[in-house]
């Protein structure tokens, strides 16, 4: 479905007391892309997925949590284009994001990546 496509993928681990505000986040994001993003040509964005769940460690839950964000794009176009509105534009994240991710336990940041296989929709 999205081989050959261009990932972008985020993934912040976190005290269960922020979860508010990563949804909150997650909100604020999803509501700005669905304003400023196109669904179609080289730059569109195929799919938005947020997460929130447990994070594991060698099988056994830490009590923390992880925030997942997954963006496809068509092309490396899209990602280039979500990176450069996000430069012009103030509502990219909440105000408190930064708060909230220096008080994250970690993150990994990954802005693009090839999908190399994929199933279903």
């Amino acid at each position: 479905m999205f081989k050959n496509k261009k990932q972008l993928q985020y993934l912040w681990i976190f005290n269960p007391e922020l979860k508010d505000i990563a949804k909150r986040i997650a909100e604020d994001h999803t509501k700005w892309m669905n304003e400023t993003h196109t669904k179609e040509g080289d730059k569109a964005l195929l799919m938005l997925n947020w997460s929130i769940g447990p994070e594991f460690k060698d099988g056994k839950e830490t009590g923390n949590l992880s925030l997942i964000l997954t963006e496809i794009y068509e092309t490396q176009a899209g990602i280039n284009d979500h990176f450069e509105q996000a430069q012009n534009n103030s509502s990219y994240f909440r105000d408190d994001f930064g708060d909230f991710e220096s008080k994250c336990e970690s993150y990994v940041k990954i802005n693009s990546s090839d999908i190399i296989q994929s199933m279903w929709s």
